[in-house]
């Protein structure tokens, strides 16, 4: 396993909804999922280079990569009332409707470390040049990144559920689902112009993360 170490700077909020929330109540996860740093890694590739081919290699590259993070000291959540536009059921056009939506903001710099058997030079490249991951306003640039021995100890990493079940007990920790890519997911199946189904190209995993919650009305704070 060869691993390579980012730097991500967020110069403004990130959000990423919890699966299987409602659009109209979207909380997030206060980290970015394993899913969403790999499809953003595809994104860039394909909008680097205008071929959807590279978008498939870089996909079967990634897809198995294991990836874990060190995220910042603190970390602020902070809920939001939103105008929002929703689709008519059964009619064209769109009505006007209220949600919820949850931003987060990191204290500092995260670092993320992605494990890959082979990290080639084209997928440093596109690493470098990542704009966002998340949702499309969650921006975020590249700092630094090197090639990295394993990470700590620390390091968060999704978890599946067998395994959430073995670690829940020993101590106390806030949960979040996630998604991650199945092993047996296909390139047609996250390509929207495919026509292919996108069943079972997600499995759920987990974030256990070590944290002291403040909180208030629309606002917590997360102490890692």
């Amino acid at each position: 396993m060869q691993w390579v170490k980012l730097t991500l700077h967020f110069p403004s909020f990130f959000s990423y909804r919890i699966p299987d929330y409602s659009s109209q109540y979207a909380l997030s996860v206060p980290l970015p999922s394993p899913s969403a740093i790999k499809l953003a890694l595809v994104a860039t590739a394909i909008r680097a280079t205008g071929k959807v081919d590279e978008g498939k290699r870089v996909f079967y590259a990634v897809r198995d990569a294991d990836i874990r993070m060190t995220p910042p000291k603190q970390i602020a959540v902070n809920s939001f009332l939103i105008k929002r536009l929703k689709k008519k059921k059964n009619e064209l056009g769109f009505e006007n409707t209220f949600g919820v939506r949850e931003y987060v903001f990191f204290s500092e710099d995260m670092s993320i470390f992605v494990g890959c058997e082979d990290l080639e030079d084209s997928l440093i490249k596109y690493f470098k040049m990542l704009r966002y991951l998340g949702s499309g306003d969650s921006i975020v640039y590249v700092k630094s990144l090197e090639v990295a021995e394993e990470p700590p100890e620390s390091a968060i990493k999704a978890i599946t559920g067998k395994e959430f079940v073995k670690v829940i007990p020993e101590e106390s920790y806030l949960v979040y689902p996630v998604k991650d890519i199945s092993k047996k997911a296909k390139f047609e199946q996250v390509n929207p112009y495919s026509g292919k189904s996108g069943k079972n190209v997600f499995e759920r995993k987990y974030y256990l993360i070590k944290s002291k919650l403040k909180k208030g009305k629309n606002w917590k704070i997360l102490e890692i």
